[in-house]
């Protein structure tokens, strides 16, 4: 009986999706905000959840985000926040921890629809053989870029983000070890790419009780913006130190159109304080 009205409640928001489609209504409820959404590992099997979006799913996604939306950079987004300007509808595209699949199967499809994306990078992952916690309880191996696959995105016109040294957890250390992650992150992956990032996603995506003291660091670190990973959209009152992101788990719907109707149904909230929700790492 759960699975029969899953499925019923998957095809409703199919369906009423293609209907705001169709009418061009998601454009006007989209007027004045802006969508960033998060992929983290893509892979050639089908797709498990927020963390491990199928190459075919990802390749629909991106192609809706191509045809249905204003698609644009974070910085675009950042921008329009710092500002004032108003948001319109714009949909920004993020990757978070640096596997080794962004750069093999994501960035072609990325190449394919023309479409800019900004990679938080986890730089004591990369050329490495880390194993994290959430890849062990999977039993998946983790993968990662190598330097050279980084230059790689960045070499495309993609952005490389920070998300720390060591994915750290900043709610569980000290004020001078989460200084310390982003700088050395920060000085690493501009050493590598001749660029100083500019934006920052806080590892684990959720929050925090030392969250504002964790976006004071970013701030005199030159940051433009800091990131989390709660879903929901952003508003155009919103600040660009607490940006919400929407991780894309394509097992929840049938097609993106159901997941633009979650998209429309979440502008009535946008200006409500977002709930803590569990991280998709847990």
């Amino acid at each position: 009986m759960k699975n029969l009205r899953t499925t019923l409640v998957k095809l409703i928001k199919d369906i009423l999706g293609r209907l705001l489609v169709v009418t061009g209504s998601h454009r006007r409820a989209l007027q004045g905000r802006a969508v960033v959404v998060a992929f983290h590992s893509i892979t050639a099997e089908r797709s498990q959840s927020a963390l491990r979006c199928s190459v075919r799913d990802f390749d629909r996604y991106c192609g809706f985000f191509a045809r249905h939306l204003r698609t644009a950079t974070l910085t675009d987004v950042i921008g329009s926040l710092t500002e004032r300007r108003t948001l319109r509808g714009e949909c920004s595209i993020t990757f978070d921890d640096g596997y080794a699949d962004n750069a093999e199967l994501a960035l072609p499809v990325l190449s394919h629809w023309r479409l800019p994306a900004t990679f938080f990078v986890t730089t004591g992952f990369i050329d490495s053989q880390t194993q994290t916690p959430w890849d062990v309880r999977a039993n998946v191996r983790s993968r990662w870029m190598t330097w050279q696959q980084v230059e790689q995105l960045s070499a495309a016109g993609h952005d490389i983000g920070v998300h720390t040294v060591t994915h750290a957890d900043l709610g569980q250390i000290s004020h001078d070890e989460a200084e310390s992650e982003l700088r050395r992150c920060r000085d690493e992956l501009d050493a590598r790419l001749g660029a100083v990032p500019r934006h920052f996603a806080i590892p684990f995506g959720r929050a925090f009780d030392s969250m504002d003291e964790v976006a004071g660091i970013a701030q005199r670190l030159g940051f433009l913006s800091m990131s989390l990973c709660r879903g929901g959209i952003v508003d155009s009152s919103a600040r660009a130190m607490y940006v919400e992101r929407w991780p894309i788990d394509p097992t929840q719907y049938f097609s993106p159109y159901g997941w633009l109707f979650d998209v429309v149904r979440e502008t009535r909230a946008s200006g409500a304080a977002r709930p803590n929700r569990p991280s998709h790492y847990d």
